[in-house]
């Protein structure tokens, strides 16, 4: 015969404790329900002293005195034409400074755009690219942007754009222009305008 176990009591059982526990929870909740309604946890809310109107700071003494950001005017006038016609003779080839000038960018950059001439007086052509120009800031050489890549025949000129982009409060820079072995470097005030045209 198998023995019989002896019964277990509803509260030694898991679903027992887990209903024992469930009643236990919603009594407390009842009982801090039925209290909240009666007043009692606002009672101790209002039992603190009033704060006396004349020990608080008048609100204005407490906030900072407003102050209104300074914003920096423009240090120059965009777009910008800046003084030109400077020459650089390197072999057969000679390249001109037609035009500079100076734009907006970027926030914080400016284009640094120089239309240049270069004239091929040797026999066979020769590339008129941005390999032949770098900008030097503080002595450190800076590659053009525009993609300039053009021919130019022998015995004869063409025209393009270089361009670079410089930080906004670049008041100098040196242009280098090479060719084969040989360079020239070509200084170039960004502070200053062009003459007036006949001046």
């Amino acid at each position: 015969m198998e023995e019989e176990r002896p019964a277990q009591r509803w509260w030694q059982t898991l679903p027992g404790m887990l209903t024992a526990t469930a009643g236990g929870i919603t009594a407390v909740t009842g009982l801090v329900v039925a209290l909240n309604q009666t007043g009692l946890f606002s009672a101790a809310r209002k039992s603190a002293p009033p704060v006396d109107d004349a020990s608080r700071p008048p609100r204005d003494a407490a906030r900072p005195p407003a102050t209104t950001a300074t914003v920096k005017p423009p240090t120059r006038t965009l777009p910008r034409t800046l003084p030109a016609g400077q020459e650089a003779h390197l072999g057969n080839a000679t390249y001109e400074l037609l035009a500079a000038k100076l734009d907006r960018y970027n926030p914080g950059t400016l284009a640094l755009i120089f239309t240049v001439r270069m004239t091929n007086d040797a026999d066979a052509p020769d590339n008129f690219w941005d390999a032949s120009f770098r900008l030097l800031l503080d002595g450190v050489p800076k590659a053009p942007v525009g993609g300039l890549n053009k021919l130019v025949y022998g015995h004869s000129a063409e025209e393009g754009d270089v361009r670079f982009v410089v930080p906004e409060a670049t008041e100098a820079a040196v242009v280098r222009v090479a060719h084969g072995d040989q360079s020239v470097d070509i200084a170039v005030d960004l502070s200053a305008d062009a003459a007036p045209a006949g001046s």
